[in-house]
Formats: C-alpha cells, structure tokens, sequence
C-alpha cells in the first residue's frame, strides 16, 4: 500500500511547514475555509475502521477492517481539501495579508509601537515566528489580540501586550481543529489492516 505523505506544520508536529511549493496546493486567500467538522471522514470513518488496540511506543495504529472505495475517496478529498488550508502562508500576497494583521494587532498596543528599522525589525521578527502557519489563522488570531487582548489566566487580558509565544500559541489554536482532521485523514489512508482482525 502507498504511503501518504502528510505536510509537517507547527500546528501538527512542530517541523517545517510543507509550503504550496513543496507539492501542497496553493490556496486562494480569498476561498472559504471548509468545514471544521466533516462528519463521515471526521468521526463516521475513523470510529468504524481504527482497531481498538492503540499500541504504545509509537507504533503504527491499524485498522479492523480494509477501507471501502468510497470511503478512500472521501478521506483522499478531505485530505486534499485540508493540506493547503494548514500550509505555512506564501508568496507576495499571503505576505501582505500577515503583515498588515501583525501591524495591526501591535499598533493596538501603545507599548508596542515602533517607528522606522524598529518596527520593520518587530514585523520581520513576528512573521518569521510565524512562518509556518498559514495568512488565514496569523489574520485570525491576530485580529482577536487586537480586539480582545490575549488569553492568559483563563481570562482575556488587554493590559499587556503579547509576547512572540502567545501570539504563536494563538495562531496555532486556530490551525489546530483542521490540522487534526488532515492528520487523521492521512493516517487513516496510510493505514495496514491488522492482520489477527
């Protein structure tokens, strides 16, 4: 059986970003994002097909049952629709898009706001933590720092501005429901049946 290769991104493992270039698809900026929760390749497929035996020390899971046709497809779509949706953000407007939310969220912050190599420096600074996620969720998250502040201590605080970290841990909250979904779908595809099922 042909191994799937999934892209790495910091929201699923903490390597390298697999970029558009890299064979994942680009996507448009402009594109809705899919659905968070796609019930049949999400839940539906997984729970009747994963065995019930988990095994420890990193060993591959295998599946109760071979994968029917429709279900490969399904999971194979899902898979293709995902990978560019956690791609790390590249090219000239996915640049401009990260930018002008990270000026954005710092301009929120008195503290924060620099002038001149300063602020060229924090920009080139700040996007390159995130150089790895992808322009949609580093819009997202900052959007909401900007709006709410950051989250700490089960609260949103506005008082403080974010440190690198927090804005990383806040990007990758946002990739994180899709990049669980598209790491399922490949392990799922990659998958041996267990031979004693």
């Amino acid at each position: 059986m042909e191994k799937l290769k999934m892209p790495q991104t910091s929201a699923n493992s903490g390597l390298p970003v697999s970029r558009p270039s890299q064979g994942v698809a680009r996507r448009n900026p402009n594109d809705p994002l899919p659905k968070i929760l796609n019930r049949l390749t999400d839940v539906d497929i997984p729970r009747s097909s994963w065995s019930a035996w988990i095994p420890a020390g990193g060993a591959a899971r295998t599946l109760r049952r071979e994968l029917t046709e429709v279900e490969r497809q399904a999971l194979q779509i899902r898979f293709n629709e995902l990978a560019p949706v956690v791609a790390g953000y590249d090219g000239p407007r996915d640049q401009a898009i990260v930018v002008s939310a990270i000026a954005g969220m710092l301009g929120a912050y008195r503290s924060m706001r620099q002038v001149g190599d300063s602020a060229v420096a924090q920009l080139e600074s700040i996007s390159q933590a995130l150089a790895s996620f992808p322009a949609w969720a580093i819009q997202k998250a900052c959007g909401s720092i900007q709006t709410n502040g950051v989250w700490r201590d089960g609260k949103f605080d506005r008082n403080w501005p974010p440190n690198d970290s927090e804005i990383v841990d806040a990007v990758r909250k946002e990739v994180k429901l899709y990049a669980d979904s598209l790491r399922s779908a490949a392990a799922l595809l990659s998958a041996e049946v267990d031979p004693d099922a």
